[in-house]
């Protein structure tokens, strides 16, 4: 019976549907397995066996090889540094010969001891005296609610504990200083500082900043500032909801103007990019200023501060400290976390400049420590959301993340322009952490164009985190080239450009400079930043760890920690920890404190005057001086004014870079045994294997970016319009296919013809924006239609030669200059409309 109804199916036509021949490795027989059957099914195993071995192996292979190079490039860290220490030893050492061969005789070295004793024991009662007014300023700065430590006056617009869905943020205006006259119908400017334990202010802490670059070219500014308190109930939603506000109402404020940049700074960064991709009305340019997007990005060896989670421990750190704080996490935590990356400069360091010479660091040192020592605290659910979309999860790197249920953050939906800022010398943000998330976002460089969207990315080659926002350098060149080109931005072909900042001549405000846009490909980008991103495939395996300790945390350990602890509890945690301690401890409130003051003003006061009235004399006439004389009038020995190459000077300098050089070597230590612990626990194979669920919202194959819809559509345009549409072409032909470069000229002209030459100064922004991303796709998956078919959208003759000249004006020099790439594609234009240089001219 079996075998008539095997025969019958066999001879059916639909058999094949259902017999699922492809897949031999698993049949219905219908009948027990024979020998043949058991042979099949052996084979089969031992292969899929085979295959998983083979998987292991290189699992197996990728961590040896990873482990082998972190283990190499921490030997040639080492050894570099051995030697750079060495240098500066031997020249110290040097320095110090010479200075002993100079004091050669017991007197000369006495008079030494004496003009050092004097000047350190002046400049350490100053230093004390500092600290003690860092003091005062840390509790008046703290009794007055942590306002912005802005160098501007500002006015209040918007409170957003007052709305619907409360959180602590507000909108400010920036008051222009005198002198300084902004236009209302010019592009107005949103700044978003950081809340990363850090208080409001940074983006416009000094005169030349962010802030000043933008108000000297007479555009309004707006600054989205933060109380130190959180709303009970606030969320990251929460803030971004706010922060939509604030942008909708600084664009109703300047109905006359384009839309508002947005400019982010660091943490504000990844918040403006939530904002602009949860808002599709968000349009306006989004500048990211070394914002840490993708966590986990870095140099192997370089960046060791990615690894902690994977070493510390996960999420649940964080939700503890929250509950130990009653429901808050203390900002204090996260600047603990940055000092300890440079301990020299943040323990001793810093203290150690202003000692050198603290009448003159002593304003720049109070008015940082006043920013440095605010600290902040965020919502348990915040901080949470943070750590684990962010910094563990990378999930906004990969379109993954939420930003509450129903809301997802898709990068690839953003519709405004964005320029990220990265720096070589930023440790806090390094370029992979400030730049790969355009990478993990998108397939390349062709999704980008098929998403309409233009990233531009600018990397410096030294300056630090913070000098990124701080820098008078930064402000006056890479700052104030971004500007230059903001009101140009929207025209851009859709694409991935590099901004380079050259060719600079004269100083302030007369200052020049050359900023180029350079079309590049995801092999550019990654090879700019140097991305060999094999080591980030460990960090999948911590993320999905992380999540099994929070749910661990959560049901076991989380209800006794907030049993335990109250407001009385995490208030006095909070005053007792120490960055705030060693502030309130040494102020005016501190008895020693005061004394120390009044011993600094008595004794430098006296010394001042004893020198400006009486002491002349004695710096002429070193050699016949009686110190007796001094001591009963100064109460200090001194006898002179310190020189540079001083015996004991140069002692205290060798002291210091030992110091230095201490602190330094263990912070590397602590480092690289951190990144070596990393990779030998979480690159085996069986974490690799407990990894791979986590993955990314996009195309992976960039093959199928053609097949989208938004393609299609596209393609199916390539003979419809007219004159609007074959010149936009045309400029899109000669930057993607002829030329990837765009210096400010060229920019300047098309901006020129699109938006004020006729008949385009008609056009919607909206409509002309369409228009460019439709023509990029057109270009970029049919070239040699898009150029055959020019002639059916210029039929006249008349309307060839007028569209052939505005281009050739837009193109300029390069046309002149017979650039080959330019010149053919030049050619391939005049053929397809027929048309000869003679005929143009």
């Amino acid at each position: 019976m079996s075998d008539i109804i095997e025969e019958n199916i066999e001879h059916s036509d639909k058999a094949e549907v259902w017999l699922s021949r492809k897949n031999p490795r698993h049949r219905v027989t219908g009948s027990i397995p024979n020998l043949q059957d058991m042979l099949k099914h052996q084979f089969y195993k031992s292969e899929s066996t085979i295959d998983e071995y083979s998987l292991r192996n290189r699992y197996k292979a990728e961590s040896s090889s990873l482990i082998l190079d972190v283990t190499s490039r921490h030997q040639q860290q080492n050894h570099q540094q051995i030697q750079e220490n060495v240098q500066t030893l031997s020249q110290n050492t040097k320095d110090i010969t010479d200075s002993f061969k100079k004091a050669y005789t017991p007197d000369r070295l006495w008079k030494e001891w004496l003009s050092y004793s004097t000047d350190s024991s002046k400049r350490l009662l100053q230093t004390v005296d500092v600290l003690r007014e860092r003091g005062d300023v840390f509790l008046e700065h703290e009794s007055a609610g942590c306002p912005p430590v802005l160098d501007y006056d500002y006015d209040v617009i918007m409170d957003a504990s007052e709305f619907e869905r409360p959180c602590n943020y507000v909108l400010l205006r920036i008051v222009p200083p005198a002198g300084i006259i902004t236009n209302d119908s010019k592009r107005p400017y949103i700044i978003i500082d950081p809340r990363a334990g850090h208080g409001a202010g940074i983006g416009g802490f000094k005169h030349e900043s962010q802030v000043g670059v933008a108000l000297n070219q007479g555009h309004p500014v707006y600054f989205v500032a933060f109380k130190r308190l959180p709303e009970p109930t606030q969320t990251i939603a929460d803030v971004t909801y706010a922060e939509g506000k604030f942008a909708r109402e600084v664009a109703k404020r300047h109905p006359d103007s384009d839309a508002p940049v947005i400019i982010g700074n660091c943490q504000g960064g990844w918040a403006a990019l939530i904002l602009a991709a949860t808002n599709a009305d968000i349009k306006g340019p989004i500048i990211l200023n070394g914002a840490p997007v993708s966590a986990w990005s870095g140099e192997v060896g370089v960046n060791p501060m990615r690894y902690k989670a994977g070493v510390n421990g996960g999420t649940w750190l964080s939700m503890l400290s929250a509950d130990m704080n009653n429901g808050v996490f203390d900002g204090a935590a996260l600047v603990h976390n940055f000092e300890q990356m440079t301990p020299y400069r943040n323990y001793v360091g810093k203290y150690y400049d202003l000692y050198k010479n603290p009448q003159a660091n002593r304003q720049r040192f109070l008015d940082f420590e006043r920013w440095w020592g605010g600290f902040f605290l965020m919502n348990e659910q915040e901080i949470q959301w943070i750590v684990e979309n962010i910094f563990i999860g990378n999930r906004i790197a990969r379109n993954t993340a939420q930003l509450e249920k129903g809301v997802n953050i898709d990068l690839r939906h953003i519709k405004a322009p964005i320029i990220a800022f990265a720096s070589h010398g930023d440790d806090i943000t390094p370029p992979q952490q400030a730049l790969s998330w355009i990478l993990d976002a998108y397939s390349d460089e062709k999704d980008v164009e098929v998403c309409g969207q233009r990233i531009i990315y600018m990397i410096h080659e030294q300056v630090g985190h913070l000098g990124i926002f701080v820098s008078s350098k930064i402000a006056n060149n890479e700052h104030t080239g971004i500007a230059s080109i903001m009101d140009m931005i929207e025209v851009l072909p859709p694409g991935l450009y590099e901004m380079e900042i050259d060719n600079y001549e004269g100083s302030g405000k007369e200052k020049t400079f050359t900023v180029d846009l350079k079309r590049r490909t995801f092999e550019d980008l990654s090879e700019a930043i140097g991305a060999n991103r094999t080591d980030e495939e460990a960090f999948k395996a911590v993320h999905r760890y992380s999540m099994s300790q929070t749910q661990a945390y959560e049901h076991n350990l989380r209800p006794l920690v907030k049993a335990m602890s109250n407001e009385t509890s995490a208030q006095f945690l909070r005053t007792m920890h120490p960055l705030r301690l060693q502030r309130s401890i040494w102020s005016s409130k501190n008895p020693l404190a005061v004394a120390a003051s009044q011993l600094n003003q008595m004794i430098t006061g006296n010394i001042e005057k004893n020198q400006s009235e009486s002491f002349v004399p004695v710096q002429t006439n070193k050699e016949s001086y009686d110190p007796s004389d001094f001591y009963g009038r100064v109460r200090l020995p001194a006898i002179e004014s310190l020189q540079q190459d001083n015996l004991f000077l140069q002692i205290e300098k060798m002291f210091m870079d030992s110091t230095r050089m201490t602190l330094d070597f263990w912070r590397d230590w602590h480092g690289r045994y951190t990144e070596s612990l990393f990779f030998s626990i979480w690159s085996m194979p069986w974490f690799r294997q407990y990894g791979k669920a986590v993955g990314s919202r996009r195309l992976l194959d960039k093959d199928e970016l053609q097949d989208l819809p938004t393609v299609d559509e596209a393609l199916a345009k390539i003979t419809k319009g007219g004159f609007n549409e074959a010149v936009v072409r045309m400029l899109i032909l000669g930057n993607i296919v002829a030329d990837n470069n765009i210096d400010r000229d060229q920019l300047m002209r098309l901006t020129e013809v699109l938006t004020q030459r006729e008949p385009f100064a008609n056009i919607l922004k909206a409509d002309l924006a369409s228009m460019i991303h439709t023509q990029t796709i057109i270009v970029r998956f049919a070239e040699d239609d898009s150029i055959q078919s020019l002639s059916k959208l210029l039929t006249t003759k008349d309307k060839r030669i007028e569209a052939l000249k505005l281009v050739r004006y837009v193109v300029g020099d390069k046309l002149v200059e017979q650039d080959p790439a330019i010149l053919s594609i030049k050619n391939r234009i005049d053929d397809a409309l027929g048309l000869t240089d003679a005929d143009i001219k």
